[in-house]
Order: C-alpha cells, then structure tokens, then sequence
C-alpha cells in the first residue's frame, strides 16, 4: 500500500482492490479506530469512536502512505467457486425450463395438428373417426365437443339413410304391386278393345276391370295416407275426453261392418273411467286401417276379439284375430301399419302388434291425463 501511495482514506481505490478478490469482508483500523470497512466505505471515513480489540480476532500491520494501520480480513477460498457454481445453476435451471417449455409446445402442436387431420376427416365427410382426447386442458373440452358435433352429424346421417331406405322400400313395393293390377287391367282392356271374347263374358271381364281399377285405388290411397303423416311435425291434441265418449261410436260402427261382412266378433269393453287427449282425425283414420286390415287378413270363420282395459298408466283396445290361411290377391305393404305407428306415436301413445302362430294382435294404448278443471264463482 505504501509502494503504491495508498492512504487509508483512499477508501474508492481500496474498494476497486476489494472487489477484485475473493474477500468476504476487509476493515482498516488505526488505534482502535475504524478507518474503512468494505461493509460501508464511504461511512468509516469520518468515524471517531474507538472499538474493543478482540485477541481472538487475527491483525495484519499493513504500512499504508498515511501511516500503518490494522487489516483484518474474512476470506473464503470457496467463494468464487460458488459463485461460478450458483450462475452455472441458474444457466442450467433456465436450460431445463425452456426443454421442458419447448417439450410441451410441441407436444399441443402435434395434438392441434392430429385434430386437424380428423377435423379434415370429419369435413370429407368420413364420421367414423373418432375425436382423439388427450390431457385435460381448453384443447381437450375441445375436442369433446367436436366428437359430440360427430356423433350427431353420424346420427342424423343414419336417420336420414334408415329414412330413404324407408321410401326406397315403399315406392319398389307399391311400384310392384301397381304394376300387377295394371298389367292385367290391360290385357282385359286389350280383350275388349279387339273383341276377343264371348258375349255372355262381357259382364264378368267389366267385373274384373272393375275390381282391378279398385285395387289401383286403395293402393293410391294408401300412398296419400302414408305422405299424410307428417314425420318430424307435431300436432295440435284436442281437450282430454273420457274414453268411452272417444270410441264407443268407432267400435259400434265397426261391429255393424263386420257383420255385415260376415264376421262374427267378441266385445270385452271395460271402459275405465280416464279421459285421454287425440285427434279425432287421427283416431278415424286408425279405425279405417283397423277394420281394412281385418277385412283383408283375418279369417270370417273365427271371431275376431275386440278389448278395451286401463293398462300401465292409460287405457288400450285390443284387436285380436285368426289369420286367414287363404291365399291373398295382393301382398301386403305394411304401409298402414307403419302410418298406425306414426299417428300413435304423434298423440304420444303406442301401437303394438305381435303375431303368435296364426294369431295376431293389435294393441293402441293411449296415455290417460287429467281433466281440465273449469273454475268459477259463487
């Protein structure tokens, strides 16, 4: 320090040494009297105040240009190497956090790329690709909601496929069915037109014209039945009715019909005493399909049993009969067991069939509900 003209009130210049090594703490002393302290430079500078020495505490006389003066000095020899250590650390933590950072960005790109591609799918029309769920983050309810949009875009697909097969299988049908009618209504046309018959025949060829013009229309008809029930479209139900007071006069009308055709029948009417809400549009189409399907299939030889009973919360009539075992001159539709079906469910009732051996039964259920009350005042 004398060599180099270093006093001890140099405090900047001894603070620049200071820095420059590995020192914890370095305090100058003259008499007892603190000088300089790396811990505060600027303020050992004007103290005054004598401090206890400490024999425990090592003393270095140190020859400064103002005089000689006591140096204590703390040192650790591991302090740069901590030092290096504590930056190395932090260099390494920050490394860690950017791959670990840059790990997961990557794994979301991949996840936002594999969506994209069954998105892609899913727009090429292809529902069958299930949405990929992965993590549980704002991607994730993501993707939930893109395999619900899925799902029922692949349902109402389906419905849309079940309901052309529907009207596919109904028009080869009825397109079979007319063409028999009409081919044999032309070749009598084709007798008659070229004269080729004898004169007693004429009546009985004008009979069988006539019978196939009808067939033609009750196959017509039961194309309008079938486009009058409409699909996806509620109806407005009338105010609910006791039940006996909605089909007593439908059933004696049908009684006299089927005598009149030669069938005999059963009644088993327990009428309960609920009221249910329908369209009365509806329930005389019923009745007609009802009546033309016993016609045409049960067997006159057995008597056809009609029902009516409360069942599971409503009120249903039964229609049961013996399938007639002669041949039929034209196969069955099934178009108006399907219209039956529809009507049904549109007053948010049932129909049910089911056929045991030569024994078939109809059943239409109908949901009871309460009566309106109407109010007043005294």
């Amino acid at each position: 320090m004398e060599e180099n003209d270093l006093a001890t009130t140099d405090t900047a210049q001894i603070t620049r040494w200071y820095k420059k090594h590995p020192l914890i703490l370095m305090e100058v002393y003259r008499s007892n009297i603190l000088r300089y302290t790396s811990a505060a430079p600027e303020e050992a500078l004007d103290n005054e105040t004598e401090v206890p020495y400490y024999t425990w505490v090592s003393y270095y006389e140190v020859p400064f240009a103002d005089g000689t003066a006591e140096v204590v000095i703390y040192a650790d020899d591991t302090y740069r190497f901590f030092t290096w250590l504590t930056v190395l650390s932090l260099g390494m933590a920050l490394l860690a956090f950017l791959l670990i950072f840059l790990q997961g960005c990557r794994r979301v790109v991949r996840y936002i790329c594999q969506l994209s591609v069954e998105i892609q799918a899913m727009e090429g029309g292809d529902l069958d690709v299930a949405i990929t769920f992965q993590g549980n983050h704002e991607l994730t309810r993501l993707a939930h909601s893109l395999d619900s949009m899925r799902r029922a875009f692949q349902e109402q697909k389906e419905r849309e496929i079940n309901i052309f097969r529907a009207n596919q299988a109904m028009i080869t049908a009825m397109s079979h069915d007319l063409r028999t009618p009409l081919t044999t209504l032309q070749i009598y046309t084709d007798i008659l037109r070229y004269k080729k018959y004898e004169p007693s025949q004429l009546e009985g060829y004008l009979e069988k014209i006539d019978a196939k013009a009808a067939q033609i229309k009750q196959l017509s008809e039961n194309i309008f039945e079938y486009s009058l029930v409409p699909k996806h479209q509620t109806i407005e139900l009338e105010e609910p009715r006791p039940f006996r007071d909605v089909f007593h006069d439908q059933l004696s009308e049908m009684a006299v019909y089927l005598t009149q055709q030669n069938f005999s029948f059963e009644l088993e009417l327990d009428w309960p005493d609920l009221n249910i809400s329908v369209s009365s549009q509806y329930i005389k189409r019923l009745m007609d399909n009802v009546l033309s399907n016993l016609i045409k299939y049960a067997d006159a030889e057995f008597p056809v049993l009609i029902a009516t009973t409360e069942k599971e919360g409503g009120v249903a009539i039964l229609f049961q009969n013996k399938i007639s075992s002669a041949p039929l001159q034209q196969e069955g539709t099934h178009i108006g067991l399907a219209n039956m079906k529809a009507m049904m469910e549109k007053m948010g009732g049932e129909c049910r069939n089911n056929q045991t051996g030569s024994i078939f039964q109809l059943e239409l259920w109908f949901p009871s509900v309460p009566q309106k009350i109407q109010g007043g005042c005294s």
